[in-house]
């Protein structure tokens, strides 16, 4: 950080910035850089550079993150970039090789090293004085060392001898991190000229014998660390604005930087200076690599000065009456800030199989693809999981942008996953598929007296007499007319009645209808977990109409404010699924189910139910529900299944992973033994095996919520005719990016097919 004053004022009109990338190198100067590091620099280059700005900050003088700390504190989020210091380098007890930045580095930062390199101050180059970077004029009162970068550069010389050992030490560092795969932004020898072209002398011991020096210097350094095998750098360049002179070249520099203070309070871009630079270094990247007065992004996009990385120095600038909390939270939330969790450097991948079904015979052979837009640059990570086991893992270094990444033919039944990434790739690329999936069966056995226990429920819920509140619901403008729509609360046994939507066509005949039935997911205060008019107004229109009936969950109220369901969410609803796991008397999920079989009830008393034709629909946990109604209910005719849940909750017994909610694996309280006489009673691989119901089911091969290996052990177990759609690359969700598309030809619309044909 310089301590002296610039006298100079830039008022430069009429520069017009380079378009930013337009001739940036495409490689870094180091024709050896590591794959990390031409990674890293290739997303400065083609994602950030012109587009976004990197947030960063300094470490407090040596290794440490205590002002990014400071900074997610105070705004909630990590800054991208971290700039350590190797000031220190001599301390005892600061240890450079602990785990700091990598830590920071597998969080997903950006790794920078400054270094103040101080060096003897005694004229003896003993340490009997200390040491410092300044020279004795930038000093300031202090005292400065005179240590001569020429004599530094001579063969023979105690400075040289000093240089060597300085550079062996930081060497061991840098070495250090190369191995574990970390790029670093490289600043060495930062604002060389200091005052030296305004009439001054330089602020530090390496500029003080003027430009040629330095410049051999710093190529002297740059060579040095090359021959000794470092390759993660990617170099930068501090520029004082009127220091052409000092340059090393455009074939040992990536990045131009600027150092920027005694800024007033406005917040500005710095926008002169950009254009400056722009037009002296067309071929590199602007950063600001230290300021007091932050940027705002609002003066970086208006003045279209956008630095690759902006990083204010540490205490007093960091934090201060400029950078206050408000500023913080408002510059790291602007869609022009990059932040620590929002760097992707991972490149793009796609995975294939050679079969596009996702279902393969024993012993058929298997091949997955990787595809890549460009050669990756950093080895391959590639993990095979075995009915969600982690089996295999390897590393490759393909040649290609095209490449295999596995193959194999598996002689027995199996659920196979396969992800690929990068050292720090975020979100992995998957594909999944199974091998014989006929071979699938029920972790738990079904006990002899299950359809006994629910015989009993249902004997207990007949006995209620049926009590229905309605009242009258809007309907959507554009169905006005033709379709009427009502609240409906009925009791039932539990905790809490059916809450439900119920729609119908208006003036629809007796026995003409089909029954068609909507059951959420999980959840309590998400949209996808109440019911909605316009849904089941939607679903009275399918077919040739029909009773639409949109029941939650829960027997939660409907139609209320977000407060109420996040009160629920927060309050009483809380890990519902987990409620009474080890009593199958008062199990959340028997309420649940109890509920369903009530609104059955009710929907079939309608005179315009044609007495035929029961349809359940649900995703997730709604799927859960739909095979517990077509397994306890002999009048559900089809099902429809998306990623149904609640089906295997013994898988684990099995040795691979439970449907959802996985309450063996994962439950908060019990020990797994203390529901085993519990879940097999609500368990829809165990329920389905009791139903002859039509079944249409889509589950995701990269699902580890509702894993397929769980939904086919229940589909093995059913009597009614299965279509079932294996989608290789869904996870839970619903596909995104390039695979929505796909899956909305293949899979979504064939099922809304299905859905509408079945209830003509």
């Amino acid at each position: 950080m310089k301590r002296t004053l610039l006298s100079v004022l830039l008022f430069l009109s009429g520069v017009t910035a380079i378009p930013a990338g337009a001739q940036i190198s495409l490689q870094p100067i180091d024709p050896q850089a590591t794959g990390p590091t031409r990674q890293l620099y290739r997303y400065l280059r083609d994602k950030v550079w012109g587009q976004l700005v990197l947030s960063g900050c300094q470490a407090r003088w040596d290794y440490n993150t205590t002002d990014a700390d400071g900074i997610r504190e105070r705004a909630g989020r990590y800054p991208a970039v971290n700039i350590f210091d190797f000031q220190h380098f001599r301390q005892r007890g600061l240890n450079y090789k602990g785990p700091t930045a990598k830590a920071w580095h597998d969080a997903g930062g950006i790794v920078g090293f400054i270094w103040h390199w101080s060096v003897p101050i005694d004229p003896e180059l003993t340490p009997k004085d200390g040491f410092s970077f300044y020279t004795p004029s930038g000093a300031q009162g202090r005292r400065g060392t005179q240590f001569s970068p020429r004599r530094a550069l001579q063969e023979g010389t105690p400075e040289q001898r000093i240089m060597g050992e300085n550079l062996d030490t930081i060497v061991s560092y840098l070495l250090y991190y190369q191995e574990q795969g970390i790029p670093i932004l490289w600043r060495p020898f930062h604002e060389a000229a200091g005052n030296t072209n305004r009439g001054g002398e330089a602020w530090f011991w390496w500029g003080s014998d003027g430009a040629e020096v330095f410049k051999k210097l710093y190529i002297y350094v740059q060579r040095y660390l090359m021959e000794r095998g470092v390759h993660n750098l990617i170099y930068i360049w501090t520029s004082e604005l009127d220091d052409d002179d000092w340059y090393p070249g455009d074939e040992y520099v990536d990045i131009v930087a600027r150092d920027q203070y005694h800024a007033p309070s406005q917040h500005g871009s710095f926008k002169e200076q950009f254009d400056l630079l722009s037009r002296k270094y067309p071929s590199k990247m602007l950063a600001l690599a230290e300021c007091d007065c932050v940027p705002s992004a609002e003066a970086m996009a208006r003045d279209d000065a956008r630095w690759l990385f902006v990083a204010p120095w540490t205490v007093p600038f960091v934090f201060s009456q400029q950078n206050d909390d408000a500023f913080w939270k408002q510059f790291l939330a602007a869609d022009l800030v990059l932040t620590r969790d929002e760097i992707d450097l991972s490149g793009h991948y796609r995975l294939s199989i050679n079969k596009d079904s996702g279902v393969y015979e024993r012993g058929e052979r298997v091949v997955v693809t990787c595809h890549t837009d460009e050669v990756p640059l950093d080895s391959i990570v590639v993990r095979v999981y075995y009915n969600n086991r982690m089996g295999r893992e390897l590393r490759l270094l393909p040649a290609t942008a095209d490449f295999t990444v596995l193959e194999q033919a598996l002689d027995s039944t199996c659920a196979v996953m396969v992800e690929v990434t990068e050292r720090r790739g975020r979100q992995p690329a998957a594909i999944g598929y199974v091998v014989a999936p006929e071979g699938f069966r029920a972790g738990y056995d079904e006990p002899a007296d299950l359809m006994d226990y629910w015989a009993e429920q249902k004997k207990q819920l007949k006995a209620l007499p049926m009590q229905v509140k309605t009242s009258p619901l809007d309907v959507p403008e554009h169905r006005r007319g033709r379709y009427v729509c009502q609240d409906v609360e009925i009791n039932c046994l539990g905790p809490a009645p059916v809450r439900a939507y119920m729609a119908k066509p208006v003036g629809a005949k007796k026995r003409s209808l089909p029954i068609v039935i909507l059951c959420r997911a999980a959840g309590v205060s998400g949209s996808w977990c109440r019911c909605s008019v316009d849904e089941c107004v939607s679903n009275a229109a399918l077919g040739n109409g029909a009773l639409s009936l949109d029941i939650n969950a829960h027997g939660m109220l409907n139609g209320q404010t977000d407060d109420y369901y996040r009160m629920l969410e927060f309050g009483m609803l809380r890990s519902y699924y987990e409620h009474n796991a080890a009593d199958r008397e008062t199990y959340y999920f028997r309420g649940m189910y109890l509920r369903l079989l009530r609104a059955i009830e009710y929907m079939t008393r309608q005179p315009e139910w044609d007495g035929r034709r029961i349809l359940v629909i649900g995703e997730s946990q709604g799927g859960g529900q739909a095979v517990a109604a077509a397994g306890l209910d002999p009048r559900v005719s089809a099902v429809v299944l998306n990623v149904p849940a609640m089906q295997d909750l013994g898988g684990a017994r099995a040795g691979r992973r439970s449907g959802w909610p996985q309450p063996i694996e994962n439950h908060s309280t019990l020990d797994p033994t203390m529901m085993d006489a519990t879940l097999p009673y609500f368990d829809g691989a165990l329920l389905i095996r009791h139903s002859t119901a039509e079944i249409y089911c889509e589950m995701g091969l990269i699902d580890t919520t509702c894993p397929p290996s769980g939904v086919w052990a229940s589909l093995n177990g059913a009597q009614g005719k299965k279509t079932v759609n294996c989608v290789p690359y869904r996870t839970h969700a619903w596909p995104s990016g390039e695979w929505l598309g796909p899956w909305n030809e293949m899979y979504y619309r064939p099922r809304l097919a299905f859905i509408d044909n079945y209830l003509r």
